[in-house]
């Protein structure tokens, strides 16, 4: 029986899990740009990257439930506007709300039941991030610069529009350049979505769909030595290590 084969002992699961969970909030914490305020920042969703610069000291101090309120926050602001309800940016909330599920769960609950409907949520969001993430890719992943302002220029532009006049070409600015950004990085965010996803289905001991979210997790992004190591572990092989150099010089998330 697979899951027989693919049986691991507890405490090399505990261990690994704190990789994971820690390898995951690194990735998470990463998203540094997207919390940075100036004057070219949407007016409309300035608030909801403002409070994001709360992460990372509520993660240092393991406030699990306050991250999770400051992420509906900023879903809340997001869910205001039609051109960010879908955007990258949601996606990169709801993730980030799997990786705060996961840990409560693993490290947070000896009850388990508790730790069931955590995973259970955390499985759901997973599910949700992807198809955000899948979407956004489909509407965005291949448009040129122009086709991007074309999309936007109605939004910030229009005669009746709520921006400042002097400012609205900084705000449409701003946005294309976020946006092709994007283009470049939600291959490794849908990535994380992935291994997240491959991390809920382990704990629940359904290894089979694990190992295929972190196979497409390293078809999305190669270099993603959470899910090779998750792979390895369920398979029985050695966790492979960073390289000094990966450690000095990591690759930006």
């Amino acid at each position: 029986m697979l899951s027989k084969i693919f049986k691991i002992e507890k405490n090399t699961i505990t261990i690994v899990a704190v990789m994971v969970v820690i390898v995951i909030i690194g990735l998470v914490v990463a998203w540094n740009y997207y919390g940075s305020i100036n004057n070219s920042e949407d007016p409309r969703v300035v608030k909801a990257k403002n409070i994001y610069k709360r992460y990372d000291l509520l993660a240092s101090e393991n406030s699990y439930t306050e991250i999770l309120s400051l992420l509906d926050s900023m879903s809340n602001i997001y869910n205001k506007y039609d051109d960010y309800r879908n955007s990258y940016e949601m996606g990169v909330v709801v993730n980030n709300k799997v990786a705060v599920l996961i840990t409560m769960a693993l490290f947070e609950t000896t009850n388990n039941l508790e730790k069931d409907s955590l995973l259970n949520i955390a499985k759901m969001d997973a599910l949700s991030s992807i198809s955000i993430y899948n979407d956004w890719v489909n509407e965005f992943g291949t448009l040129s610069e122009n086709q991007i302002r074309a999309k936007f220029e109605p939004i910030y532009m229009a005669s009746n529009s709520e921006f400042e006049i002097e400012k609205r070409e900084q705000y449409l600015s701003k946005r294309i350049n976020d946006v092709v950004l994007a283009q470049k990085e939600t291959s490794r965010r849908l990535s994380v979505s992935y291994t997240n996803l491959g991390i809920v289905y382990r704990h629940q001991e359904n290894y089979e769909e694990a190992i295929k979210c972190y196979q497409k997790a390293l078809e999305l992004w190669s270099n993603n030595l959470t899910a090779e190591n998750n792979i390895n572990i369920l398979l029985g092989r050695p966790i492979k290590e960073r390289s000094v150099l990966e450690k000095i010089f990591p690759e930006n998330k």
